[in-house]
């Protein structure tokens, strides 16, 4: 947000939880900056903020090894106004003039003026505050050259937004070495991201080739793509109509079922039968499907039901006695025989199916059904 808002003067976040300062590099013009009542334990990532002149950061939780990082302010000219009361720094008697030595361009700290004698005073005691703060850190366990240590966000970035790369290529090994920092964590961040996005990039791509022909008229097609000698069959289904592939109940047939609904029109609805495989065309969509056994198109009878809509294909097999390969079988949920559902039916039946066919509706008659087209 604050990326869109580079002109920014004023900016109060007080009273939140905010434990680190950063990513404020950008706000160039920003003249005033609380802080108050947050979780800060260290001063820094304010470099870049050139117009910075008032800073507070009361009731935070900077503490002597904290105080260390007060040198990064160094780097903003403009600061004349500091608030640092209520942090546990300021328990330290040497905190204010250790401050006021390390900063000359403050006017006022904590709501005090600096006055020129006690500026004086404390850039006099500064080599002695140094020494002394040292030892009570060390002595308390604490590394003060590491706890001086302070970010730069900024050094991260380039004027275009991009991560500036922190490492090296390895003539040997090829491979790209980074030290330990917080621009690498993001470079690496960056690019796991962009290696995920063409991961995915390519799953779709591969997924539409597999499920749809690019040769496909956009409405659909009027006929039955050509099967090139040699091409592999592959199995399709672009309309993802529900349907059931089993064998009859006394197991002479092979029954495929396929719910297209009741509202498609049989008009729009083509059949191709072969040997080791079915085709549908249903409004322009193709259902392609390999056969478990090889079956007789010439023998093959379809009916649909004019209450669900349901188009059934029995296809007698070539040998009533042949195994079906399980791979290719697709059982209704709950279904132990294959078929439509015993019981009344309202569905017009016919004995036989050409290897090609159109479904179509009889004239004068409500319920669709498919004629003898032989």
């Amino acid at each position: 947000m604050l990326q869109i808002c580079p002109r920014l003067k004023i900016l109060y976040l007080q009273n939140n939880l905010i434990s680190k300062i950063q990513n404020l590099h950008k706000l160039k013009e920003l003249e005033y900056l609380n802080l108050a009542l947050n979780n800060v334990t260290r001063i820094q990532n304010l470099q870049r903020c050139e117009s910075l002149r008032k800073l507070d950061l009361t009731m935070n939780f900077v503490d002597k090894a904290g105080l260390l990082t007060i040198q990064s302010l160094q780097a903003n000219p403009n600061l004349s106004e500091l608030m640092l009361m209520g942090n546990p720094c300021t328990e330290w008697s040497g905190c204010r003039h250790y401050v006021i030595a390390k900063l000359k361009q403050l006017r006022k700290l904590d709501g005090a003026e600096v006055k020129r004698s006690e500026r004086i005073e404390a850039e006099q005691r500064l080599p002695e505050l140094e020494a002394q703060l040292r030892r009570q850190l060390i002595k308390e366990g604490v590394d003060p050259d590491a706890a001086a240590q302070v970010e730069d966000d900024s050094l991260m970035y380039v004027e275009n937004g991009e991560i500036k790369e922190t490492g090296y290529l390895d003539e040997e090994t090829g491979e790209m070495k980074r030290p330990w920092c917080p621009a690498t964590r993001i470079l690496d961040h960056i690019e796991n991201e962009r290696a995920n996005k063409a991961a995915d990039e390519r799953k779709a791509s591969s997924s539409h080739a597999s499920s749809s022909d690019s040769s496909r008229p956009k409405g659909g097609y009027t006929d039955f793509p050509e099967i090139k000698e040699g091409e592999r069959f592959m199995q399709r289904n672009e309309g993802q109509w529900d349907f059931s592939m089993e064998e009859s109940a006394d197991g002479r047939c092979l029954v495929l079922e396929v719910d297209i609904g009741k509202y498609i029109d049989t008009s729009l609805v083509k059949a191709d039968i072969q040997p080791g495989y079915i085709r549908l065309l249903i409004k322009g969509r193709l259902l392609q499907l390999l056969l478990p056994c090889e079956v007789r198109p010439d023998g093959s009878s379809a009916q649909r039901s004019t209450i669900a809509g349901t188009l059934q294909v029995k296809m007698p097999k070539e040998d009533p006695q042949a195994d079906v390969n399980i791979a290719f079988i697709r059982p209704k949920p709950g279904s132990k025989t294959g078929g439509m559902a015993s019981g009344p039916s309202k569905s017009k039946h016919i004995d036989k199916l050409p290897p090609k066919a159109t479904v179509q509706a009889m004239e004068n008659d409500d319920e669709d059904y498919v004629p003898d087209l032989a």
